[in-house]
């Protein structure tokens, strides 16, 4: 496994390495990220397009960040209706990935291995959901989670990469970026289109800095509302730091048409799930009850909820300043301290924000629907329906989930053939 991730310096990945076990694919999670979007911001505003599941309560909270999802079936259980059922990218790439291939190839998608890069290593936790795997979608199963066949297989941040590289003497960043064997074409054509977009002529950003720092699922929806009211502005409104930001788009004539709020990191998330919470009966009759939801001035269609302070490009598996890789090359030496780290971290902003994706326009003089915050919705509509038709499994079973409350073993009195199973998971063994 290990020797698929650095395939040797010169030919890049898929030259395949020491022992040729390379990747066939190489995919980027923003195309991921776009159908995402869109399915997430249909959720919201209530179009219901095909397969969408029934809708969460207001106001929908994003589920993308699984450190907040565990956060919430862990200790705040009441939370649970409230949250987004579309998948996050890495899900919904994972999904993909084993579902076409399994069917087109006509394999067990136990032979399919998935690593996902990301920033997070809850992302790890996320993979390993009973919900995220083939006992949901496979022929035959009753679309219920179970101990399956996992639609990502491994997941590693950008922190283990550079650990992985300095541990076999790679020079990570002498690596090629271009590779110098071009990548098969996927065994279908609307899934290639969707994997493999063409290549801007611009090197303009499509991700902006008013996009944020976590994919962008807030101002999508914001975007999308806009769109289908002209002459329209989103208006912005600092909450009470950094971290928790209000928006609405308010028409031409002044009414305010859509609300919705951004809060990242636990101090603020805690806030955010305790105006959430139901107010407990009163024993006595007639008596007040304490206002919660909209009365408690949650008055949000929806709130985009990450659990790291400045969002995912402050991710726990992100490089940070004080990595021996960055101390070295920039010569901190002991001054790796909280400004160095803010500094740092604008320059991680910086790189996110000036990345050169690829355009999801397959054809933008076709596009007769046009783009929204740059993502074409009909391209993503279509790349969907056949995703459904090729694999003949219904988009409620390939791009939703579902969550459970999760109890606590705190406390509660365990065998010893208990105890030694659980030891034995932590270290690996198997019963």
């Amino acid at each position: 496994m290990i020797e698929q991730l650095f395939m040797g310096q010169q030919n890049g990945l898929p030259s395949g390495g020491k022992h040729y076990n390379g990747f066939t694919w190489i995919v980027d999670t923003n195309t991921a990220r776009e159908a995402c979007l869109v399915l997430g911001s249909e959720e919201v505003l209530g179009q219901g397009g095909k397969g969408s599941t029934k809708a969460p309560a207001k106001p929908i909270l994003t589920s993308s960040c699984p450190g907040w999802v565990c956060y919430a079936e862990k200790t705040h259980p009441y939370v649970l209706p409230y949250i987004s059922k579309v998948k996050s990218p890495q899900a919904l790439m994972g999904t993909l990935v084993k579902t076409t291939l399994s069917r087109i190839l006509n394999i067990s998608p136990d032979r399919i291995w998935h690593l996902a890069v990301m920033p997070c290593f809850d992302k790890k936790l996320e993979a390993s959901r009973e919900e995220l795997t083939d006992a949901v979608w496979k022929e035959g199963s009753d679309g219920k989670p179970g101990k399956g066949i996992r639609d990502v297989d491994c997941v590693i941040t950008s922190k283990e990469i550079l650990m992985l590289a300095a541990s076999r003497g790679i020079d990570f960043f002498n690596l090629p970026k271009e590779a110098a064997v071009p990548q098969p074409p996927f065994p279908n054509q609307a899934i290639h289109k969707f994997l493999f977009p063409p290549k801007r002529n611009s090197r303009k950003p499509q991700q902006t800095a008013g996009a944020g720092t976590s994919g962008g699922n807030l101002h999508y929806i914001l975007h999308d509302v806009r769109s289908k009211h002209p002459a329209s502005q989103i208006q912005t409104t600092r909450g009470r730091n950094a971290d928790v930001i209000e928006y609405a788009v308010i028409t031409a004539a002044g009414e305010t048409v859509f609300k919705a709020a951004r809060y990242y990191g636990f101090r603020n998330i805690q806030n955010l799930v305790r105006k959430l919470k139901p107010a407990k009966a009163s024993r006595m009759t007639g008596a007040a009850r304490r206002p919660t939801g909209k009365s408690a001035g949650l008055d949000f269609a929806y709130v985009e909820v990450m659990a790291c302070p400045g969002g995912c490009t402050n991710g726990g598996g992100q490089i940070k300043v004080d990595d021996p890789v960055v101390v070295d090359r920039k010569g901190l030496g002991e001054k790796a301290g909280p400004e160095e780290q803010k500094a740092w971290l604008a320059e991680v902003d910086e790189a996110y924000f000036s990345a050169d994706e690829p355009d999801s326009r397959q054809d933008a003089e076709v596009n007769a629907e046009g783009l929204v915050a740059g993502v074409s919705p009909s391209h993503i509509h279509d790349t969907l329906e056949s995703w459904s038709d090729i694999t003949s499994i219904d988009l409620d079973r390939l791009a939703y989930t579902s969550y459970r409350e999760v109890v606590s073993d705190v406390g509660k009195q365990i065998t010893d053939t208990e105890r030694v199973i659980q030891l034995a998971s932590k270290i690996g063994g198997g019963w």
